[in-house]
């Protein structure tokens, strides 16, 4: 920390400690010694957190470090925390969910009070970021008049800006950078008992290998092996935003360990309905999505660690005029149907392939029923038949899905009269990560696969870009119109490329005459 740093970093600490100080002295209630006995004792139940945290912290103060109350993540894990004396407890919690303030405070100020906590060490993703989350402890212990009158005075020397300080019960506490030494972490005969690593994930760091598994042995080696003998407890407390960083280092090597548990938490749950109701509406979940970068969303909100363009590039995205095409060597459309409306995306593309070039000339990228893709399908269809082209048409399915969705489509052909149902695609495939890798790049990389201009900007296209840009291997990302377009391509270029057949070989699609069933 330098001089100019710590010097802001004082004033600010001095600021925010007399705002503290004033306002929760003004708020302090009158009540008898023995209603407010029995105040604290409920407080201090462990099942009670939420109201601790609302009375010292929360909306219930002038100066609430949350402004609503806790949603049911936070008060379980502390629980869990709070009763299990060996533990490891992740919590991948979404960005704006309150890691570091019930981390690094509230937990810390409950577990204090109920004899749980004697020597804590905080590490930060640098020093100076482990003395600024030291220094929220520090000022409520100083200056918060409600807990000072329930628990006595509490800082007896020591500060946040040298690295430590110990309260006036014998609790002590640290904060470290993750790069600096932990080995010998001991206060006379206290060793650490609760270990709290917060937002130290570094996705540049995350690219070297080598510097996050120095890392990761040093949290599990150097600080892991400084706890005492009874109460090992560490929290690591970091939304999941890189596959290779020390969050996945740590997952990998103890997240299998019977102490260890996985709190994950996601800004929207399943049903895409906010996970802290208590803080956020489903207007501002909404508002949120509207306004968030896809890859930011996913990435800081959802705890999918997905980077734009990690295989495909943006710039191998193109999109050409292809009206002025009268005819095709062949049209070709693709679909890939989920079973629930909430689901995976329904996908499809139109590929139109001319002179060893393919076209995307019409997407279809959604979350809905099963009724509205049937319908644009048999919509684009019958467009394109009014002018004289009938691609072919297929969709991917299992022998199951092929008796879900055929009827499906058959009642809609016999509604609009038009008998051109896809053809149930029934290939066997390979890992699905492998063949959409090995037939996109090629096509991408060498412009032989290119989007009609008119798509550019429209919602479909916008989610199958979304799709195409975030695939890669592993990540939890939705990847319905990557693997249609990989199944189109490669069925196209079967059925379309000029080396593959001849003039008297050749599939007349573009003249095919309607077909029954």
């Amino acid at each position: 920390m330098n001089k100019t740093d710590l010097k802001r970093a004082r004033e600010a600490f001095k600021e925010k400690s007399a705002w503290i100080a004033e306002s929760t002295f003004e708020s302090l209630i009158k009540e008898t010694p023995a209603q407010q006995e029995q105040r604290i004792k409920d407080l201090l139940k462990v099942t009670n957190y939420g109201d601790f945290f609302n009375y010292y912290l929360g909306r219930d103060t002038p100066i609430p470090m949350a402004d609503s109350d806790c949603a049911q993540f936070h008060i379980s894990s502390y629980v869990s925390l709070a009763r299990n004396r060996q533990i490891k407890q992740f919590r991948r919690w979404f960005r704006g969910a309150a890691k570091s303030v019930h981390t690094n405070v509230g937990n810390p100020m409950a577990l204090k009070q109920i004899g749980e906590l004697k020597f804590m060490t905080v590490v930060g993703a640098n020093e100076l970021r482990a003395k600024l989350l030291l220094s929220d402890l520090q000022a409520q212990f100083e200056n918060n008049a409600r807990y000072i009158n329930d628990f006595g005075k509490q800082v007896s020397y020591g500060d946040w800006a040298d690295g430590m300080f110990q309260t006036t019960d014998n609790c002590y506490f640290i904060a470290l950078g993750i790069d600096q030494p932990f080995r010998g972490l001991r206060r006379f005969a206290e060793r650490v008992d609760l270990a709290i690593i917060d937002d130290c994930e570094d996705r540049e760091v995350a690219l070297n290998s080598s510097r996050v598994q120095k890392r990761g042995e040093k949290v599990l080696g150097d600080l892991g092996e400084a706890f005492g003998k009874d109460r090992q407890r560490m929290v690591i407390a970091n939304n999941y935003i890189t596959k290779t960083g020390l969050l996945a280092y740590l997952l990998d090597k103890i997240g299998n360990l019977p102490t260890t548990q996985d709190s994950l938490v996601n800004f929207v749950g399943p049903d895409g309905k906010p996970t802290w109701p208590e803080r956020y509406t489903q207007a501002d979940v909404d508002k949120k999505r509207a306004n968030t970068n896809y890859f930011f969303w996913e990435r800081e909100l959802m705890n999918n660690p997905i980077e734009e363009g990690k295989l495909f590039k943006s710039e191998w995205i193109h999109f050409v005029p292809s009206g002025f095409i009268r005819k095709w060597d062949g049209l070709l459309m693709y679909w890939d149907l989920s079973y629930k409306k909430e689901g995976d995306f329904k996908a499809a593309a139109l590929l139109g392939f001319k002179n060893g070039r393919i076209h995307v000339l019409k997407a279809f990228c959604r979350k809905c029923d099963i009724a509205e893709a049937v319908s644009w399908h048999f919509d684009t269809v019958q467009q394109l038949s009014r002018k004289g082209k009938m691609p072919i048409c297929f969709y991917d399915a299992t022998a199951a899905q092929e008796e879900v969705f055929r009827p499906i489509f058959q009642a809609e052909a016999l509604r609009r009269n038009f008998f051109e149902i896809p053809i149930p695609d029934r290939t066997a495939r390979i890992d699905k990560h492998l063949r959409i890798e090995a037939t996109l790049m090629n096509v991408f990389f060498n412009r032989k696969l290119v989007f009609d201009k008119s798509l550019e900007k429209t919602p479909d296209m916008d989610a199958a870009l979304n799709q195409i840009l975030s695939f890669e291997k592993s990540t939890k990302i939705h990847d319905d119109f990557p693997d249609v377009l990989e199944a189109g391509v490669r069925l196209g270029q079967e059925y379309f490329a000029r080396e593959y057949f001849n003039e008297e070989t050749a599939p007349i699609i573009t003249q095919r005459k309607r077909g029954g069933f």
